[in-house]
């Protein structure tokens, strides 16, 4: 029996011993096959390797070669093995990391970072590598935290500032932003990339003469460029240049014409202007190929009022809140629309509708105001004896012309919003007029083109034009308010954003500009309400 038994401890110990030759013998055959780029080969040579005696080293290079053979989740169960069994490696952690960047899992990529990190393991590509996963996670402050160490270890790399800058952006740091895309346009000056996000963070302040000149450089680099090209559009809009604004955003559509947001853009621009009909066209062509979209149905609603086909623009916004009921812009739009056209009841239904999904709604709280005014006059007039109405008619009552009703949504889903013109001031049922034939929408563009001219003081002479014609003009109002504040006249600047506002209760350039003047005015806790404005207001943008 002792015989037996030491017998059989020898055999088994051969056994092992054979068992881990073969597998060293098949894992070098696998090396050679991997070198030669023989990939099904090295993938037999290191199963058997591990099927011998399973070891580290044969799991990551199998891995390699699933990755090699497109089975990436078959390298990561390869990958963890190895790790499993050891825990410190740097290149299966490195390699899983990698392979999770291919794969899009952006927790995996922070894990094995994190511990590569632990190790000793850090160069500035992989800080980026990690920022670039949280950035994916919408985790932009650990991912500005991540893109500055990956500048500290390496500062002549453009890419990490770039990157930096694009979290800061993210979080609405702006003008932070600007200094980091500022410093990766120094270190690489033909990146049209670092000029376009720059331009959208001047944008984002206000600065659009800065903004476009960014869009500018980026178009010149990359000529194809439609995000630059939209970027441009809007900001161009917003100076009130909407013949450019439409060019760009022409020359985007041409680029991809099958993209619906460039076809609302574009809309906006032509309804700010005052051509309904153009409106109308982009309009119809975005619900054409968006048809479940609410907001192209509410915008081509607009359209339909603002050129008197009413029944039409009911509909649509009928349509928008089917689509998406909770959505109050549609409710206030259908009772704007319900005001306008006499029918209080119905529209005091909707505006209240608007108000309860979304309590702090000013401009619907405005309508619903106005509503409840007039349904308390129609009741007097219904209540007062005949007597008294027939003594109150004129015996030849001449028919009053009616204003022309322009009922015009907010963009919807422009890179930049562009804030709709609002209807003329009709006084006497004669559109007043001023001597020199000009409209307000002249005006207005007189003097923002001045404006971005640096001639300040002739451009509040053209937006006080504009606002002769058409005080409830928030475009002209905003842009005064900005001629104002650059030549340091804070408390006029100040008065101008704080009626743009009254008017256009969400309008963020308004808003932005306004905390600038405040604070230059030695108003810092207005400053700081109107910047915490801006970032609510852009979360819902």
């Amino acid at each position: 029996m002792r015989t037996t038994l030491c017998t059989l401890l020898a055999f088994t110990a051969v056994a092992v011993c054979a068992d881990t030759k073969k597998a060293q013998r098949e894992f070098e055959q696998g090396v050679h096959f991997e070198q030669a780029g023989q990939w099904s080969e090295a993938y037999t040579a290191f199963t058997a390797s591990l099927d011998a005696e399973p070891n580290e080293a044969a799991y990551l290079h199998r891995a390699k070669a699933q990755l090699a053979l497109g089975n990436p989740e078959k390298a990561v169960d390869d990958l963890t093995e190895a790790i499993r069994l050891e825990p410190k490696d740097p290149e299966a952690l490195r390699w899983r990391s990698e392979t999770y960047v291919k794969m899009g899992n952006h927790r995996g990529v922070i894990s094995d970072l994190t511990a590569l990190f632990a190790v000793g393991v850090e160069t500035s590509a992989l800080y980026s590598q990690r920022a670039a996963a949280h950035e994916a996670l919408g985790e932009h402050n650990m991912a500005a935290e991540d893109y500055g160490k990956a500048i500290k270890l390496r500062l002549d790399d453009p890419a990490p500032w770039k990157g930096r800058g694009m979290a800061l952006s993210a979080m609405g740091s702006y003008r932070d932003a600007i200094d980091d895309f500022t410093e990766a346009t120094a270190l690489k000056p033909n990146d049209p990339g670092a000029y376009l996000e720059r331009g959208f963070a001047y944008g984002q302040l206000g600065e659009f003469p800065r903004a476009v000149e960014d869009c500018d450089r980026a178009i010149k680099l990359d000529p194809k460029n439609v995000r630059a090209l939209t970027l441009r559009g809007a900001a161009y809009a917003r100076l009130g240049f909407y013949e450019k604004s439409v060019a760009d955003f022409s020359t985007a559509i041409s680029m991809t014409p099958e993209d619906p947001a460039l076809y609302l853009a574009r809309s906006s621009v032509y309804a700010a202007s005052g051509e309904h009909q153009k409106a109308l066209a982009d309009r119809e062509e975005t619900v054409r190929l968006r048809p479940d979209s609410a907001e192209a149905h509410l915008a081509r609603g607009g359209s339909y009022h603002a050129l008197g086909d009413h029944e039409k623009g009911l509909a649509d916004r009928t349509t928008a809140i089917r689509l998406k009921p909770n959505m109050p812009e549609a409710w206030c739009a259908r009772g704007s629309a319900f005001y306008l056209l006499g029918r209080y009841r119905e529209a005091l239904d909707d505006l209240n509708h608007a108000v309860r999904l979304r309590p702090d709604y000013q401009e619907a709280r405005m309508v619903l105001a106005k509503t409840e005014v007039a349904m308390a006059r129609e009741k007097e007039t219904q209540d007062a004896p005949a007597v008294v109405a027939l003594a109150a008619k004129p015996a030849e009552p001449e028919p009053a012309p009616k204003a022309e009703v322009r009922i015009e949504p907010k963009p919807v889903t422009p890179p930049e919003p562009v804030t709709p013109k609002p209807a003329k001031t009709v006084k006497n049922s004669v559109v007043e007029t001023r001597t020199d034939g000009k409209s307000a929408v002249d005006h207005n563009k007189i003097g923002r083109e001045l404006l971005n001219q640096g001639k300040y003081r002739e451009a509040v002479e053209e937006l006080s034009a504009a606002l002769a014609e058409e005080p409830d003009f928030p475009l002209a109002l905003n842009a005064r308010g900005f001629a104002y504040y650059l030549m340091k006249d804070n408390k006029k600047a100040i008065a101008d954003f704080d009626e743009a506002i009254r008017l256009n209760p969400k309008y963020l350039n308004a808003y932005q500009i306004r905390a600038k003047a405040r604070r230059a005015a030695g108003d810092a806790e207005g400053a700081k309400a109107d910047e915490g404005k801006v970032r609510e207001l852009s979360k819902g943008s």
